[in-house]
């Protein structure tokens, strides 16, 4: 009875929904796929769908392609494969299109011969009507969430159309454990077939939640695309496009994914770096549009020298000793790692999750962040007595901007040259928690 309430009142919301949806700013584009009209009705004329992936957005559908990795001619030989990969966001479905395009060349180039099939359609929502009719014209063997996505139609339309559900890289904090405990009842029958938590904590509380699944650890699937970037830099020459606006020997402080609450403390800091090194100079890349102004406003009513990197380049030049650069570029994150000397990641010195700090160490750049990384607790899931990345010294935590602050103005006001080494330790470090992607791909595989 409380299930069948739960999915009352849920087809009731989706109905008032729907047509506010449709004015909404992030959820207007692809409003016709989301109720399933446009690239979903080419899918009635194609095979059914072999697997189903679905991402939320463009963290997640990164992981999709690291999933079709994995497909081999073997396995096109077994019967055409078919794979539907959705998202819900723009910026999930550019990253999908382009990795689709990446995929057929590389399969052209490697494996020869027919290439999987690969459509796209943006995630529908999650109403009865609309998720009825994307299974009827998809008509998939096997469905795949990742990370931490549950939509209850969904997993419905799962069973009653017989197809294999999986979660994939799941995660799960403590609060959204405990709301879901509270209706752990709504869920059952339409519970997942097996589920792939990347902590051991989080396998509790998937399985406590659904009981009648198989829960297993993974190791992330960010640990073998983090491995493959990083052997792909240490073959890498030492190329960068970033190279001419940075002066030689000028030591390089880099502020990466720094999010709005942390300005008020951050602005302090840089304005004492700015004071106390006088051979250094000092990028700050603002995690979202919005703060590229109102950083440099800020920085500019201190009387600070500071100009957008878009000007740099315009201009055809190179930083001086003390600038001040908010860096206005989008794309080049990865190459200002492996250019700079000391490396603070964002999101992490107040609870907003900490960003990916990962990425320094593939440019051989150990991050400093604040404490905050809940996003990144699968980073700490450690094995067999292995040692985290803080105890192997490759990671600086930091409990407060004070802190932070009296670390970074204590450094040596010189370029850091041990990257190859911090390269070659990471990766022995990486090496036992690779692999888990091919396993888990194989075993979906296996069933199509």
């Amino acid at each position: 009875m409380l299930q069948k309430l739960f999915f009352l009142l849920y087809g009731l919301l989706w109905a008032i929904a729907k047509p506010l949806l449709k004015k909404h700013k992030r959820l207007r584009e692809g409003y016709e796929e989301r109720i399933i009209g446009g690239a979903w009705q080419n899918l009635a004329e194609k095979e059914p769908v072999s697997i189903w992936i679905q991402a939320a957005s463009g963290g997640e559908a990164y992981l999709t392609l690291a999933l079709l990795k994995y497909l081999t001619k073997e396995h096109e030989e077994h019967g055409h494969l078919h794979i539907l990969c959705t998202s819900m966001t723009r910026q999930g479905m550019e990253v999908l299109q382009k990795g689709k395009s990446a995929f057929e060349t590389a399969w052209q180039e490697k494996q020869k011969g027919k290439c999987p099939e690969i459509s796209l359609c943006y995630f529908p929502f999650d109403d009865k009507k609309s998720m009825e009719k994307a299974f009827a014209l998809a008509r998939p063997k096997i469905c795949i969430l990742l990370e931490t996505e549950l939509w209850p139609n969904f997993m419905r339309l799962c069973k009653d159309m017989k197809s294999l559900l999986y979660v994939v890289n799941a995660r799960m904090n403590e609060k959204t454990y405990k709301a879901y405990r509270k209706i752990k009842t709504i869920f059952a029958g339409y519970n997942p077939d097996i589920i792939f938590a990347t902590r051991q904590k989080d396998k509790e509380y998937y399985q406590e939640i659904f009981a009648q699944s198989r829960c297993e650890f993974m190791h992330n699937i960010k640990f073998d695309t983090v491995y493959q970037e990083l052997c792909l830099a240490m073959q890498a020459k030492n190329e960068n496009s970033l190279q001419k606006v940075f002066a030689p020997k000028l030591c390089v402080y880099l502020f990466a994914s720094v999010r709005q609450e942390e300005e008020p403390e951050l602005l302090p800091l840089v304005e004492k770096l700015h004071t106390a090194k006088t051979k250094s100079v000092f990028c700050i890349v603002p995690r979202h549009v919005a703060r590229f102004g109102e950083w440099k406003k800020a920085l500019q009513e201190k009387g600070l020298p500071v100009r957008f990197a878009s000007e740099l380049f315009e201009k055809n030049a190179q930083m001086q000793a003390q600038d001040i650069v908010i860096w206005d570029r989008f794309g080049d994150l990865k190459e200002l790692y492996a250019l700079a000397d000391y490396v603070f990641v964002g999101g992490s010195l107040v609870p907003l999750g900490g960003q990916n700090f990962l990425e320094a160490l593939v440019y051989g750049r150990i991050p400093h962040t604040g404490i905050h990384l809940h996003n990144f607790l699968w980073t700490f899931e450690m094995q067999n007595g292995s040692k985290n990345l803080v105890e192997e010294n490759l990671l600086c935590l930091h409990e407060s901007f004070a802190m932070l602050s009296e670390t970074f103005l204590a450094l040596p006001e010189e370029k850091f040259t041990q990257h190859t080494k911090i390269q070659e330790r990471f990766k022995i470090w990486l090496k036992p928690l690779i692999g888990d992607t091919k396993k888990i791909m194989d075993e979906i595989l296996e069933k199509v």
